[in-house]
């Protein structure tokens, strides 16, 4: 979901609009894919753990997009589930206790939106080495300790923004992703552009290594 800050300044819009337009661009983009496609998983790499060392004032306005889109989820009705993945800890009480309100929501829905906040790929690995030595026990696997153990690994990844990087993402579980890069900036980001990349993808010969 890169490109937030450069479209406030392309459309001449102050950093909090732009990303709430963000916000509200993936719930359009994640209602239109589950509704379309025999897709269960959506990831959002909402924001990472190096984003943290951004100037305060841009993390307290993720702060406050973020209590503003998870009010607007609790009020308007949605179909699928949302899970967010990371370390919540930067966040308050009151936020983190909407969270877990919004988590329950659908909960036994087969189309699940998974939001990673205050995420490292390479920490997600250390941490789940640091278990496994833990445990002492040969048999666990990697895979099994990651915090997205219960998840798919992705099919196919869409960057945008123009940047040609993974940026600490699912390091681990690209494996054998599909990678996509865009100059497009995430509000501009359009369903007419995600079916493209559908169809290309559905159009693409995956071997896995064979």
């Amino acid at each position: 979901m890169d490109g937030n800050n450069r479209w406030s300044k392309k459309k001449h819009l102050n950093l909090f609009n732009s990303y709430y337009e963000g916000g509200l661009n993936l719930l359009k983009i994640s209602k239109f894919v589950f509704s379309n496609y025999q897709i269960n998983y959506i990831s959002a790499f909402a924001l990472s753990k190096n984003n943290l060392n951004r100037p305060k004032y841009v993390i307290s306005t993720i702060k406050k997009v973020l209590d503003k889109v998870l009010h607007q989820l609790d009020q308007n009705k949605i179909d699928f589930n949302i899970k967010f993945i990371g370390d919540l800890s930067f966040l308050d009480n009151k936020v983190l206790k909407k969270i877990s309100e919004i988590q329950n929501l659908n909960s036994e829905s087969n189309n699940k939106l998974i939001i990673f906040l205050n995420y490292s790929g390479r920490v997600d690995i250390e941490n789940a080495f640091k278990i496994k030595v833990n445990l002492r026990k040969k048999s666990s696997s990697v895979s099994n300790l990651l915090s997205t153990r219960d998840i798919p690994d992705p099919d196919l990844l869409i960057r945008t923004g123009g940047y040609q990087r993974i940026s600490n993402f699912l390091l681990y579980e690209l494996a054998f992703t599909e990678l996509i890069f865009t100059k497009t900036l995430w509000p501009d980001l359009k369903t007419s552009i995600i079916k493209k990349y559908i169809q290309k993808f559905n159009n693409t010969e995956r071997k896995f290594g064979i």
